[in-house]
């Protein structure tokens, strides 16, 4: 902790030669130009990913679950991640909260779909918000879904409840299941059961089903269009899901933060409640599987994370691989950094060193003056292969499990 501490602050005091170097780093572009420029290394190119927004609501138009897909680079299979409905879509860093189903309530879909995209930084190909009828016939070809609730869920509006423990679901006992409220409780109660449900729905994919078959390169996949595209080609292959965490925030922020206009959307009876997703978990998963839909909304440079650590280099200490990437994002996010792509190569060998590898060999100064040990002890050198979008690249080396190993 005091070796995290110390790295943040030497990264505020970086001086006025930090601030030029900041300006240098925001002018270099030769990462996001590197396929239209003269080059003289060779380049590479994050591959491309289809992507899709999905909200759920229940029959009063109130939404109830959040959902982003992402398919396999192949066309095929990927990845299914869900966020908390009362999320603030600015990660709790301003200081004005938005939580997305507030926003929904209060100012329609268009202005959901703008906060959904600043809380993830993704841009999508579809966006749709589902009521019961539609998710059943998204999920019927699924069957029926064998559900562990870890806990009981009831819906206020008809006084059907879902116990705790394994159950087996029909699809529309799965879409009321995940659209059940309470108002008498704060929504975030909910959201790990209904999590519980999307891990049904994806459990039962298993290996894949349908007929959809891979597209020889990404360059090749169709331009996505429906949702109805989308789940078949999603359901087409082995799906990974992930929910993620989050931070409740308490009454006191809640009522000094939430704007007037959308405090009471429920309702004057309806328990007030939002949550924080940390931004730097939900850059670690987008990152991970949509690395060339993630925008750079800041005026910095562009950064793909990378690590190769082996679980038996772990040992003895109480992180996992992610943890220590997200550490790592964190401090990154800190200096005002886009991160744009996360890679975690299991056993691919970490350098000793952690190696900064810049696209533009005139930032290496700046570089070395604002990142250079915010990940363990650095070399900086100019990068063999160009990635198109990406400024500089960071690969973990086992110096930076230092802080973290006991004495």
């Amino acid at each position: 902790m005091v070796s995290l501490i110390a790295a943040l602050v030497s990264l505020v005091a970086v001086g006025v030669f930090g601030v030029f170097g900041m300006r240098t780093l925001a002018d270099s572009t030769v990462g996001r130009l590197a396929e239209g420029q003269m080059i003289t290394v060779p380049t590479e190119r994050l591959p491309y990913t289809a992507t899709a927004l999905i909200g759920i609501v229940d029959e009063d138009g109130h939404l109830t679950s959040v959902a982003v897909g992402v398919l396999e680079p192949d066309g095929v299979g990927g990845s299914l991640v869900s966020f908390s409905p009362s999320a603030d879509a600015g990660s709790g860093s301003t200081g004005s909260l938005a939580p997305l189903n507030a926003v929904l309530q209060v100012k329609g879909p268009t202005a959901f779909r703008e906060e959904a995209e600043r809380l993830t930084g993704l841009s999508f190909d579809v966006i749709e918000i589902l009521d019961q009828r539609r998710f059943v016939q998204l999920v019927t070809p699924l069957g029926d879904l064998p559900a562990t609730l870890p806990i009981a869920l009831y819906d206020e509006s008809t006084g059907e409840q879902w116990p705790a423990g394994e159950s087996t679901l029909s699809s529309a006992s799965a879409a009321r299941a995940l659209t059940a409220r309470d108002s008498t409780i704060a929504d975030w109660y909910l959201d790990p059961g209904r999590a519980a449900v999307w891990q049904a729905v994806i459990d039962r994919v298993g290996a894949g089903v349908g007929s959809v078959a891979p597209v020889a390169s990404d360059q090749d996949l169709p331009q996505i269009t429906t949702l109805d595209e989308f789940f078949k080609r999603l359901f087409a292959a082995s799906v990974q899901f992930r929910s993620i965490g989050f931070i409740v925030l308490d009454d006191e922020r809640i009522a000094d933060q939430l704007p007037a206009a959308l405090a009471g959307a429920f309702g004057p009876d309806t328990v007030e409640s939002v949550v924080v997703h940390e931004r730097s978990e939900t850059l670690l998963v987008l990152a991970s599987i949509a690395p060339s839909r993630l925008g750079a909304p800041l005026d910095a440079p562009t950064v793909r994370l990378v690590g190769g650590y082996d679980d038996a280099e772990l040992e003895g200490m109480d992180l996992n691989r992610a943890d220590l990437l997200q550490i790592c994002l964190d401090r990154l996010l800190f200096a005002q950094t886009n991160v744009v792509s996360v890679s975690d190569h299991l056993g691919a060998g970490a350098p000793e060193i952690t190696q900064i590898r810049v696209a533009d060999p005139s930032i290496v100064e700046a570089v070395v003056e604002l990142y250079g040990d915010v990940c363990g002890a650095t070399e900086v050198s100019v990068a063999d292969v160009v990635v198109d979008g990406v400024d500089i690249e960071i690969e973990l080396g086992r110096v930076f499990l230092d802080e973290f190993r006991g004495d």
